[in-house]
């Protein structure tokens, strides 16, 4: 019995060290990974079925912006609100960084400066008035 436990936690401590080094890179496996539950609404590889918005032309400074916006809702109201709050920023910045290569538009970096307070409160009064903001039309 012991000697099952320490073989468990033997190869636990050997994963989880593959997994730190996956994440210190960009691998574009785990960037795909962390993307694939989009898939869920927005359509495989971000390609849109019906009414729901597609991720496939979205570049990355936008789609960043955007999920880190919905992320610092201090009220989350829509589903993007509660799943953007579910991802730290690297994986935020992976999954827009994903998507934005897929589009050919991964080379503007995102704004992280003071423009972003701005950009979240468009989005918050936007979502106030019942519209999109302009970055979501």
């Amino acid at each position: 019995m012991r000697r099952h436990v320490i073989s468990a936690l033997c190869i636990g401590l050997c994963t989880l060290g593959v997994g730190e080094a996956a994440l210190a890179e960009d691998d574009p496996t785990v960037n795909r990974l962390l993307a694939a539950q989009c898939a869920q609404c927005h359509g495989t590889n971000g390609y849109a079925v019906g009414d729901m918005d597609g991720l496939s032309d979205e570049s990355y400074k936008d789609l960043y912006e955007d999920l880190m916006d919905m992320r610092s809702e201090d009220r989350p109201e829509d589903i993007m609100d509660h799943q953007a709050m579910g991802y730290t920023d690297d994986q935020i910045r992976r999954i827009a960084l994903y998507y934005g290569m897929r589009s050919g538009k991964s080379d503007e970096e995102p704004e992280t400066g003071g423009e972003e307070e701005e950009h979240r409160e468009e989005y918050r009064e936007a979502k106030t008035r019942g519209r999109k903001s302009k970055r979501d039309r």
